[in-house]
């Protein structure tokens, strides 16, 4: 699983700054590639298919009720779309234990970086959680043993 929490106010302004050439002609070949490589700064469609896909899978462990969407390029998201990650995250956030810094799941509309660093984060942090605990069981085999051979003192 990927995970983008880490965006800031500098990604964002690059974004800006492209959209400016871009929309003004004065866009280098060297900027496009970097524009169609997928940009931290902004939202596309490969980001909603990883955010959409992570809680399909966290949901699937948990046994979560979810409903996601596959992204494609042109498509636009809806606030209705918005609101349904929104609250597919906090179906899983309320589902399992977090870590004790672990964002509280962000108020709609999802319009900020930091809502989006939140939701990714609190997917990240669930996923790590329960990763921790299924790894920390021991299961019984050939190396640990429950005295079965012993017999009674």
């Amino acid at each position: 699983m990927e995970w983008v929490y880490d965006r800031t106010q500098a990604d964002v302004d690059r974004v800006s700054l492209l959209n400016q050439k871009y929309a003004a002609g004065a866009i280098s070949e060297e900027e496009k590639k970097e524009w169609d490589a997928g940009m931290k700064g902004a939202l596309n469609a490969a980001d909603l298919n990883r955010i959409e896909g992570n809680i399909r899978e966290i949901a699937g462990v948990l046994a979560v009720n979810v409903v996601t969407k596959t992204w494609e390029k042109n498509q636009i998201p809806r606030v209705s779309d918005f609101k349904r990650i929104r609250d597919n995250v906090q179906r899983i956030r309320d589902a399992w234990s977090t870590l004790k810094d672990t964002p509280v799941t962000p108020d709609t509309p999802l319009v900020t970086y930091q809502k989006w660093n939140a939701i990714e984060r609190i997917l990240h942090d669930v996923k790590y959680v329960y990763d921790r605990v299924m790894d920390s069981y021991y299961y019984c085999g050939d190396e640990i043993y429950a005295g079965e051979g012993i017999g009674i003192l």
